[in-house]
């Protein structure tokens, strides 16, 4: 992998192909734990050993920020801050929901996160928003200020959080139906680790059904792509597993992210090795960032190795500094990696 080959592609500018992301989006409430003496509660271990013991009545949660999110979301703002074009079509309907510097439309009232923050890793109490469980794809094209049939022609479009979407599976169902031309679909389904093996037989063959008429990536962490492996009966681990994956699904290519390394098993398996993260600022939302970096390397047609740097350079970032980042983070990130 030549990381300084992609870092001066950076600098000099791509020409990319437009993005879509959808369909959520939340107004996530970030709070610290404080203790009856204001003392912080740093971590969840300690928070659980608290409530665990039984002694604490009450907790004090001090408002740290209110931000907008939402895998698509989340996923749509690392798009714009590399420089592709993107419009989010999500669930914004909320006065606290952020103006974004690219177009929107929305579909319904967003969802309200509750974060608790802690070192290292984030404790999220969710409040369902009705409209996005009941998210169709009508509600898309009832947005969207085209016919549907003439929405797409070579865009990469990222769809993300099936588990929250009850609709996704009938939605994927009826994309493959129609003429979606040259267009790329990005497919994360977000945390499926406790979700049946039917319903994933089911999303499996929407998967299929779709990569007959366009190219599909599947992208999920390792956790994931493992408990999809086993609903669809593929018993092979290791770095046979995403290739077995992909050929069962039928899918254009399967994508790995996690914590030590990508992989895209497409026809050919490309690993490439993630950064060392040098502190732990936030977890939670770097999978998103990895798919609009994703998204970005496919919508300028970068090679997969290339593609899967960038997202690991994304990812990692936002580990480190909580912030989504831009082209020089993302040059800054790739220059550990540079040759002497």
């Amino acid at each position: 992998m030549d990381y300084d080959a992609l870092r001066s592609r950076l600098a000099e500018g791509l020409d990319y192909r437009d993005v879509i992301a959808l369909p959520d989006g939340s107004v996530d409430r970030y709070y610290s734990v404080e203790n009856s003496t204001g003392e912080q509660i740093r971590t969840r271990s300690a928070f659980v050993n608290l409530l665990a013991a039984g002694e604490i009545r009450s907790l004090n949660l001090v408002t740290e920020s209110i931000r907008s999110g939402g895998q698509a979301v989340n996923a749509a703002r690392q798009v714009s801050d590399l420089g592709p074009r993107v419009t989010l079509y999500g669930h914004l309907t909320d006065p606290e929901i952020d103006e974004f510097p690219f177009p929107t439309a929305s579909m319904g009232v967003p969802a309200t996160i509750h974060v608790l923050s802690f070192d290292e890793e984030d404790l999220m109490l969710s409040v369902e928003s009705e409209d996005i469980r009941e998210w169709r794809i009508e509600d898309l094209f009832a947005a969207i200020p085209t016919d549907p049939n003439a929405w797409l022609s070579d865009e990469v479009v990222v769809l993300q959080n099936w588990v929250g979407v009850a609709g996704m599976t009938d939605a994927l169902q009826t994309l493959a139906d129609i003429d979606i031309g040259a267009a790329t679909f990005v497919f994360d389904p977000g945390d499926i680790t406790a979700s049946g093996a039917d319903p994933l037989r089911t999303l499996s063959q929407a998967l299929s059904d779709l990569a007959n008429t366009a190219k599909v990536v599947l992208t999920a962490n390792d956790n994931e792509l493992g408990r999809l492996a086993e609903a669809v009966d593929v018993s092979v681990t290791g770095a046979e597993r995403e290739p077995a994956l992909r050929s069962e699904l039928g899918v254009d290519a399967v994508v790995l992210h996690d914590e030590c390394r990508a992989a895209a098993a497409t026809s050919e398996l490309t690993v490439i090795e993630n950064f060392e993260a040098e502190r732990v600022r936030r977890r939670t939302g770097a999978g998103d960032r990895f798919d609009g970096a994703l998204a970005t390397g496919l919508a300028a047609d970068l090679p997969w190795e290339e593609c899967l740097a960038l997202g690991n350079a994304c990812a990692t970032y936002f580990v480190e500094q909580g912030e989504t980042a831009t082209r020089d983070d993302v040059r800054s990130m790739l220059a550990r990696r540079s040759v002497p």
